[in-house]
């Protein structure tokens, strides 16, 4: 394949998931139900106004359209002359590649939670950060709305272990649309229960645009239990 297909895959992938799942939150909760919040919502007398959602919406595709192009120069990199450690074929057998895979979603896991709490320096906060903070009651699409140089900050935690060791693009793959779906349904102001026994329901992170300075991981409630930082009421 060519560069320009790998970059409209990635792009096409990229939007395809943000629209399509906070599509779905939007027609199915924020509008369908509207009219009785406290059933569903995790701040019911809370909503981000109308103009405030479609800035986000604009600077949400932005941003994933920035990445896609970076994610899609860098397929099309290890598919040609590869400058990483991502292998595409099956040399070294699943079991390794489970292993690399679970290293790998746990390393990138650790990461954004220290990148997450570095944003949350004085300095950072005022400069960077605030832009996605500027939404106290967030949605599904609220997830990727954040300072473009933010943004890229994730994606480099995310690259970084490809040139560090031995994973298979299928764990790649893998643990990249998990962490963005993850994202998107922490972000939902819906409340669900947790999907799984490691990861926090989205009351967790929905009580980090509220309070601010606790519950800064994403995926995993780990790393606030370990450093210290969940919020308990």
């Amino acid at each position: 394949m060519t560069l320009v297909s790998y970059e409209a895959i990635a792009v096409l992938g990229g939007l395809g998931v943000y629209v399509a799942l906070g599509g779905y939150f939007e027609w199915v909760y924020y509008r369908r139900r509207a009219g009785d919040p406290a059933s569903w919502k995790i701040q019911p007398r809370r909503f981000t106004a109308p103009r405030r959602r479609r800035a986000e919406i604009a600077l949400g595709a932005a941003n994933l359209v920035m990445a896609s192009l970076l994610s899609g120069l860098l397929a099309y990199r290890i598919a040609t002359d590869n400058p990483t450690q991502v292998y595409l074929g099956a040399q070294h057998g699943v079991p390794f590649g489970l292993a690399a895979t679970a290293a790998y979603f746990v390393a990138t896991d650790l990461g954004l939670y220290w990148m997450h709490r570095f944003m949350h320096t004085p300095v950072l906060f005022r400069v960077i950060h605030r832009w996605h903070h500027r939404t106290l009651s967030p949605t599904a699409f609220t997830a990727p709305a954040m300072h473009p140089l933010e943004f890229l900050s994730y994606q480099a935690v995310a690259a970084l272990p490809l040139f560090l060791f031995p994973i298979p693009a299928w764990g790649v793959i893998f643990t990249l649309l998990y962490h963005n779906v993850v994202g998107m349904f922490d972000h939902s102001g819906i409340d669900f229960s947790a999907w799984f026994p490691w990861q926090p329901p989205p009351r967790f992170h929905d009580d980090h645009h509220a309070h601010f300075r606790r519950n800064y991981g994403q995926t995993l409630g780990l790393w606030d239990r370990m450093f210290g930082t969940e919020r308990r009421p």
